[in-house]
C-alpha cells in the first residue's frame, strides 16, 4: 500500500492483510493439534538432540510471537506507536525463516553420513542466509506514511514495502532461502544416488520427502517473491504471514515423519509382519498346490 492508494482501497487491503495474519494462526493452532498425539510420542518422549530442540522452535516459537502479530498488525495504533513498536515487531519474523532452514541443514548433514565437507559447505549457507535475514527484517524497516494513519484514523503497524526498496530486500531473502533449499536436497539427492546399495528404503524416502518438502517450499516461496518484487502492487506484503509460517510447519511435518518412520509404533510393526507373512504364506500355499497337482499325476518309472 503507497500514499496513491485510494482510501477504499486501503481499507480494502488492510481488511485482507488482518484476514491472511488470523487466518495463518488459525492454521497454525489446526496443525498442531492434528500432530499433537504424534508429537507427544516422537518428540516429548524423546531424549534431547539438536532435532528436538529444532522442531520446538519451529512449532513454538510462531505459535507464542503471533499474538503479537496480530495486536500490533490487527489493532488500530497512532503513528508515533508504530514508529517505536513496528520494526521490533518485523524483526521477529527474521527467526521464522532460519528455524527450518536449520532443520534441513541437519537433515542433509545426518543423511550425508555426517561428512564434515557438507558440514562446511552448508554452515556457510546458512551464514549467508541469517546475513541477508538480518539485512532484510531487522534493518531499516519502515512504517507506513503518517498521512495513512491520519487518513485512516490510525491503524495497525503494518511495514512499508514500497519505500526505499524495502520490498526488494525480503524477496532476496525468500531467494536466499530457496537457493539453501536447493542445496540441501541436491546433498540428499546425490547422496542417495552414490549409496544406492544402503538403505533403500529410508534413502527413498528421504529423497521423496526431499522432493515434495521443496516443490511445496518453493511454491510458496516463489509466488511471494513475485509480489516482493512488484513495488508498484499494493499487496505486496500479503504473503509473508504465509512464508513465515508454512516453511515452519512443512519442517515439523518431516522431522515427525522421519521419526516414524525410523521408529514406526508397535501396531505399525505389527501390521508390516502381518502383511510380510500373508505375502509370504500366499506366495507358497500356491506353489504347494501347484506341486501337489503335478505330483498326483506324475507316473511311476
Amino acid at each position: 500500500m503507497d500514499v496513491n492508494t485510494s482510501l477504499p482501497d486501503a481499507i480494502q487491503i488492510i481488511r485482507e492483510a488482518r484476514y491472511a495474519i488470523v487466518a495463518v494462526y488459525s492454521l497454525q493452532l489446526y496443525e498442531w493439534f492434528a500432530t499433537l498425539g504424534k508429537e507427544i510420542e516422537l518428540i516429548h518422549k524423546s531424549r534431547w538432540t539438536s532435532v528436538k530442540v529444532a522442531y520446538l522452535l519451529c512449532r513454538y516459537y510462531p505459535l507464542l510471537i503471533w499474538p503479537v502479530v496480530i495486536v500490533a498488525y490487527c489493532g488500530t495504533w497512532s503513528y508515533d506507536f508504530c514508529l517505536r513498536f513496528g520494526p521490533p515487531v518485523h524483526g521477529l519474523f527474521m527467526p521464522c525463516q532460519l528455524f527450518p532452514q536449520a532443520v534441513m541443514l541437519m537433515r542433509a548433514y545426518a543423511f550425508s553420513g555426517r561428512d564434515k565437507r557438507i558440514l562446511t559447505l552448508l554452515l556457510m549457507c546458512y551464514a549467508g542466509l541469517a546475513v541477508v535475514d538480518v539485512w532484510s527484517f531487522c534493518t531499516h524497516v519502515s512504517t507506513l506514511p503518517q498521512i495513512a494513519f491520519i487518513v485512516l484514523g490510525g491503524t495497525g503497524c503494518y511495514p512499508y514495502y514500497g519505500k526505499g526498496y524495502m520490498g526488494f530486500r525480503i524477496g532476496y531473502s525468500m531467494l536466499a532461502a530457496t537457493l539453501m533449499d536447493l542445496i540441501s536436497l541436491t546433498i540428499v539427492l546425490t547422496v542417495c544416488f552414490r549409496k544406492k546399495n544402503r538403505e533403500v528404503s529410508l534413502a527413498r524416502y528421504f529423497c521423496k520427502q526431499g522432493l515434495v518438502a521443496f516443490g511445496l517450499v518453493i511454491a510458496v516461496n516463489v509466488t511471494a517473491t513475485g509480489f516482493f518484487f512488484n513495488q508498484s502492487s499494493p499487496h505486496n506484503g500479503l504473503g509473508l504471514p504465509f512464508i513465515m509460517v508454512v516453511s515452519n510447519l512443512i519442517a515439523c511435518r518431516v522431522i515427525l515423519e522421519l521419526r516414524r518412520k525410523v521408529s514406526p509404533s508397535e501396531a505399525e510393526v505389527s501390521a508390516r509382519y502381518s502383511i510380510i507373512v500373508r505375502r509370504a504364506l500366499s506366495a507358497q500355499s500356491d506353489e504347494w498346490i501347484i506341486a501337489s497337482d503335478r505330483d498326483r499325476w506324475r507316473p511311476f518309472h
